[in-house]
């Protein structure tokens, strides 16, 4: 007997297609410019289609914007909320799976360090929503951090281990001097001897005091 077809099924994934598209565009425009310097043309075309037609998926540039971000902090959510269900885990997988998965994705990095950092926004809701998403990638990763240093602020060591992964991809994500397999073959290295110190030399909590220098 023939299958019958679920329009309204195919309708909807249509939709999520068409909408994922225009995330892309956006992702990739506000990798290169800020926020405030961005406007619906410029996403339009990126993605090949009219300004209006934006407006069918998201209400305004603030709400792409915010689903765009959520969208691939969503995804590093579930990465590192499966990496944490296995017993198996430790720190150096999930320093190398987020260099690999931020390589794949480099343009999310790029957005986040440019509209974040020198954009602003006109809604605190939106920002709200991109914080709220953002503890709970912490959460996640406070999950895996302990296994390596269960004693102290947990997430203070999440958000230096966090930096230090950022800055090596913001190093040499696009180092001139190295490509491809060779730049990700040396981001993985230096993710892994981080994922050492952490486990074999916990960071301190506070930093030492710096005594000053008799004159």
């Amino acid at each position: 007997m023939k299958k019958k077809i679920d329009f309204s099924e195919l309708k909807k994934q249509e939709w999520n297609s068409r909408k994922n598209l225009i995330m892309d565009a956006a992702q990739r425009v506000f990798a290169v410019k800020t926020f405030d310097k961005v406007n619906m043309r410029d996403i339009a075309k990126e993605a090949g289609i009219s300004a209006g037609s934006i407006y069918t998926y998201f209400e305004n540039q603030e709400e792409l914007f915010t689903q765009t971000s959520l969208r691939g902090a969503d995804k590093l959510i579930n990465m590192f909320r499966d990496m944490a269900k296995t017993d198996k885990i430790n720190i150096k997988d999930a320093a190398i799976a987020y260099i690999d998965f931020i390589m794949e994705n480099y343009e999310y990095l790029s957005m986040m360090q440019h509209s974040m950092l020198y954009g602003k926004f006109t809604s605190g809701a939106s920002l709200e929503r991109l914080l709220k998403t953002y503890r709970l990638l912490f959460d996640q990763l406070d999950a895996v951090i302990r296994r390596a240093a269960p004693e102290g602020k947990i997430r203070t060591y999440s958000h230096l281990f966090f930096a230090a992964l950022n800055g090596i991809l913001l190093s040499y994500g696009r180092f001139p001097d190295r490509a491809g397999d060779e730049a990700l073959a040396h981001m993985r290295e230096l993710a892994a001897m981080l994922a050492g110190l952490f486990e074999k030399n916990k960071p301190p909590v506070h930093p030492p005091s710096r005594k000053m220098k008799s004159s």
